[in-house]
């Protein structure tokens, strides 16, 4: 794990992601075949969204869930997506 994922910087619900993020969503559009354009209509957001995360904007939310729910229909996908150093924690279930 990086330095930046220290315990006091752990909130629920929250996703590190990799410094190349935007290299390894274009590595994941190459996987998938698909355009931007009908990348993001697979995933229900904007092209628009697709473009500021491509510009070093993090996903989050929903938004985020669909991104991961498309990389694991690709093989490779969620790899190539996320490194090692990536860490979701998981919200406490009430």
């Amino acid at each position: 794990m990086s330095e930046r994922n220290t315990d006091s910087e752990l909130r629920p619900g929250v996703c590190f992601l990799p410094d190349d993020f935007p290299e390894r969503l274009e590595s994941l559009k190459e996987l998938t075949g698909l355009s931007w354009e009908r990348m993001a209509a697979a995933m229900g957001v904007d092209s628009r969204q697709l473009h500021r995360w491509r510009n070093g904007t993090a996903p989050s939310g929903e938004a985020m869930l669909s991104l991961v729910r498309l990389a694991t229909k690709v093989p490779n996908g969620l790899p190539e997506l996320l490194d090692d150093d990536s860490l979701v924690v998981q919200r406490e279930q009430r």
